[in-house]
């Protein structure tokens, strides 16, 4: 295969996966009144989840062994896993060595398109940042690590991921 159709096949795959989110996002939208509180986030990261976890599957076929601490594994997701996802390494890793890690992507793909000065185009953000949480936590649970994944966001298109490894 040569080098123009691989791109090819890289800007369908990603087209298609952008358009799978904006529909996972609009489909989840309008929640019916009775649902209870909370109800879209965890459908939102219960979707991320599953594809994560999948994701792991595809991409350890082509990985040699990548260790089984969390500080190996999280190093993973930051580069092979986001690079696969998100086309680009992550931008900045944290850790204080006692299960926290805080991942930093300064032009986060999924939030170019909203404003940092619009409060609706704020709240759609941290709506669909529930997805790469999911993402994140499934990939980390198909890799051996419970963890809890959080998202925030100062600086439009930058977030960055909380990641708190149960022990």
């Amino acid at each position: 295969m040569d080098a123009s159709a691989s791109n090819t096949k890289r800007e369908v795959s990603e087209s298609s996966f952008e358009y799978f989110l904006g529909e996972i996002l609009s489909l989840s939208y309008p929640m019916p009144s009775n649902d209870p509180v909370g109800e879209e986030t965890r459908r939102l990261e219960n979707i991320g989840y599953e594809v994560g976890y999948r994701m792991i599957e595809k991409l350890g076929n082509n990985n040699k062994f990548i260790g089984s601490d969390p500080l190996d594994l999280i190093k993973f997701i930051c580069k092979e896993f986001w690079e696969e996802i998100f086309r680009k390494k992550i931008d900045k890793l944290q850790t204080n060595h006692r299960g926290v890690f805080v991942l930093t992507d300064l032009r986060f793909r999924w939030l170019e398109k909203y404003s940092s000065d619009d409060i609706a185009s704020k709240q759609a953000a941290a709506k669909m940042l529930n997805v790469p949480c999911g993402i994140i936590r499934g990939a980390l649970a198909n890799l051996g690590v419970l963890a809890i994944v959080n998202a925030d966001f100062n600086n439009l298109p930058g977030c960055t991921f909380n990641i708190r490894v149960k022990s």
